[in-house]
């Protein structure tokens, strides 16, 4: 019995009670306590979900709210100087000022502006008569006369942009030596006469430590989280965790140098003074952020304040985890309680499974408990006590299907051992100087095929040879490949021309025909002393013709139709000259169609490159057939392989060297007619 399962093979987890990690009362606790994981989970995404919306929101909100509020006092710390600088102008512009009431005026206006240490008042002279004034008056007293000093104020860029300039501007930071190394920016205002078109006289300009800005904003940037980023007019990073003021790098040139790409946007609204809110992701730390641009009013100032999702998600995961922890705790008791609940219901389950085991095993006598239960289970129990009875009718009905397939397969192999016995081994002729190799050798795809071929000697001097692939494969072939075979080997010794014997075997193959089978056949005749050789086919393919000097051609050979479909008698035939050296070499489609595991066919153009000038025909054959099959690879054989090769030698003298091809026109009396 091929199919049954012995008792010494049946595998352990068959044979026994399940296992209590495999039993049906754990698996119904696991799942309930997955659905109470699940239910779990989808309370912790759902609770995750919405709170980290309303979190974000809120933290977008606050920062936000903080970048407005920073910049707002900001934009107040530096509205205070542009107002006094703009009350120095319009005072000095409007009255007719001494020198010392002009130093007056300047010292009271720095006195009176919060934060700042010093001012410059330049007026340049109304007439030729009158002494220029270039004063700089410092909070701690220590002033300057740049005029007394000889120092070229006009040489300088800050005064020619800024008599240049329509409005009052801030500088970028930059170090007062001094004032005693302090960082310092300045608001330059030009000073012009009143009404349209006025000439400028001259600048005043007022001084405050970037630390009376900085220390607005840095109460925030200490913030856990929190970054901010001051940057003045032209760009430069006033403030900045990670850049100090001392480089005086601007934000463009630190998002090159840092990597710094997500901040690209907001360099953009800097450049435009335009507000900004956006999240990004650190291109540097991978950290994700919540940004905010704020302009400081209409001053050039901007402010950058950013805030770390990390620490906000960070609160939520610890109470996200804690919620998930309580649930996870709560589906474990439930688990448990339902495994014990299950254990009622698996009971009769696992009585099923082990009748089941018994079966398994090949014991047929004991009876299937539960059979008079109404529920499911009962159900269960006479379908499996309905299977005992089956498979012992069926064990039966395998013994019987065994014994005949191994009948089939031993009836096979006789077959096959019958046809390869039909076909004629080589055979080399030798008639005085001349020699003639014959050779063919075939491998069917199944056990029988219906490729064919044969070798005829009708008569002292000629030898008959026939290639042939009948229609199908397996036992219907081979029974039509045999009666073709007979067919032709009476047909060719009764007739002496290979078109005459193609008719003979037409019309004898197409009686009693009713399944429809066909071959096609390649069949010819060859003189061993001349060499002279004719063919004819019946929907073969034209052989090949390979000379000693390794030149190849196919025969003009025109097929004729099929043998088996209905009676013909038109087979053109071929006649020529088989040279000296040369090989004829002729095959089925199981070469030309033997396809790789990419399903390529070898094809006829491969089949050149296979054959070997001067090799016997018997290493034609077979060096053909090895190169088909490292061309197939692993790939299944699909159809019958056939080659059969007639190779013509001579001797000269006394030797059994070839013959010079170029002593012989492979073709010199080559004909091609129909009849």
């Amino acid at each position: 019995m091929r199919n049954a399962v012995p008792s010494s093979v049946v595998p352990e987890d068959v044979a026994g009670a399940a296992h209590w990690r495999s039993s049906l009362r754990t698996r119904i606790a696991l799942w309930a306590g997955l659905v109470n994981v699940v239910l779990v989970l989808l309370l912790v995404l759902g609770t995750a979900w919405f709170a980290r919306r309303l979190i974000l929101d809120d933290a977008r909100r606050d920062t936000h709210a903080t970048a407005q509020e920073a910049a707002q006092r900001l934009d107040n710390a530096l509205h205070v100087v542009t107002i006094t600088t703009h009350g120095i102008s319009d005072l000095v512009g409007n009255a007719q000022l001494s020198p010392d009431e002009l130093t007056t005026t300047l010292r009271a206006m720095v006195n009176a502006t919060p934060g700042c240490v010093g001012g410059l008042l330049i007026l340049e002279p109304r007439t030729r008569d009158d002494a220029p004034f270039a004063r700089y008056v410092a909070g701690n007293g220590s002033d300057r006369d740049f005029v007394a000093d000889g120092y070229p104020f006009r040489d300088q860029g800050w005064y020619q942009r800024t008599v240049a300039s329509p409005g009052g501007w801030w500088s970028e930071p930059y170090l007062n030596q001094t004032a005693g190394g302090v960082w310092m920016v300045t608001y330059n205002m030009p000073l012009r006469e009143p009404g349209r078109g006025a000439r400028t006289r001259g600048m005043v300009s007022l001084d405050l430590p970037l630390a009376n800005l900085t220390d607005l904003v840095d109460a925030l940037a200490h913030l856990p989280g929190w970054r901010v980023t001051l940057v003045a007019p032209a760009g430069t990073l006033a403030l900045n965790p990670e850049v100090g003021v001392e480089r005086l790098e601007t934000l463009d040139d630190y998002i090159m140098r840092a990597g710094r790409a997500d901040l690209r946007e907001a360099a953009q609204a800097v450049r435009v003074r335009q507000s900004l809110q956006y999240a990004h992701v650190d291109a540097v730390s991978g950290e994700r952020r919540y940004t905010v641009v704020e302009p400081v009013g209409s001053s050039g100032w901007n402010l950058l304040v950013a805030q770390s999702y990390e620490l906000i998600i960070a609160r939520l995961t610890e109470a996200l985890w804690m919620l998930a922890a309580v649930g996870a705790l709560l589906a474990l008791l439930c688990m448990l309680v339902v495994r014990k609940l299950a254990r009622h219901i698996s009971q009769p389950v696992e009585g099923l499974s082990s009748s089941a085991a018994r079966l398994a095993q090949g014991d047929y006598s004991a009876p299937v408990p539960f059979l008079q239960r109404r529920d499911e289970v009962g159900q269960m129990a006479r379908t499996l006590e309905h299977a005992r009875g089956s498979i012992r009718q069926q064990l039966s009905e395998i013994e019987d299907m065994t014994a005949a397939r191994q009948k089939l397969e031993s009836e096979l192999s006789i077959a096959r051992e019958i046809q390869q016995a039909m076909l004629p081994p080589g055979r080399v002729i030798d008639r005085e100087h001349a020699h003639l190799e014959a050779y063919a050798r075939l491998e069917p795809a199944k056990a029988v095929g219906g490729d064919f071929y044969c070798f005829i000697e009708t008569d002292a001097d000629g030898l008959w040879f026939a290639i042939g692939d009948v229609s199908d494969k397996g036992v219907p072939a081979a029974l039509f490949m045999a009666r073709t075979v007979t067919v032709l080997e009476v047909a060719a010794s009764t007739h002496a021309s290979p078109e005459r014997v193609l008719t003979e075997a037409s019309r004898r193959l197409v009686q009693g025909n009713d399944a429809c089978m066909f071959a096609t056949v390649l069949c010819g005749r060859v003189d061993v002393r001349s060499g002279a050789c004719v063919l004819a086919s019946a929907g073969h393919d034209a052989p090949l013709l390979l000379h000693a000097d390794g030149r190849h051609e196919e025969l003009p050979l025109q097929p004729g139709p099929p043998l088996g479909f209905e009676v013909g008698d038109a087979f053109p035939l071929w006649s020529g000259q088989l040279p000296a050296g040369a090989t004829l070499l002729a095959w089925t489609d199981g070469i030309t169609e033997a396809f790789d595991a990419a399903n390529q066919a070898f094809g006829a153009e491969r089949i050149p490159g296979a054959l070997l000038p001067g090799a016997t025909a018997r290493d034609q054959c077979e060096g053909l057939i090895s190169q088909v099959h490292a061309f197939t690879g692993a790939a299944p054989q699909s159809d019958d392989i056939t080659v059969l090769a007639i190779r013509r030698r001579l001797d000269s003298g006394t030797t059994s060297s070839e013959a010079p091809p170029s002593q012989e026109a492979p073709h010199a009396d080559a004909t091609v007619h129909s009849t």
